[in-house]
């Protein structure tokens, strides 16, 4: 579990670096504390939004 949460965490660097929302997304997807695919959507595209003068631009 301790790897996966890690794993997540690898990934949404690298998508915060690569400016790739379809990372982002798979990382907020394998996040165990994300119960939903669904789930996962909605809260990253509320995220982008409340951060969108800090995030990097996700395409």
């Amino acid at each position: 579990m301790i790897e996966q949460q890690e794993a997540s965490e690898k990934l949404i660097v690298e998508a915060a670096i690569e400016g790739s929302y379809d990372k982002a997304l798979a990382a907020f997807t394998l996040n165990k504390t994300i119960p939903s695919a669904m789930a996962a959507k909605k809260i990253l595209d509320e995220m982008i939004e409340a951060n969108k003068d800090y995030w990097p631009e996700l395409k």
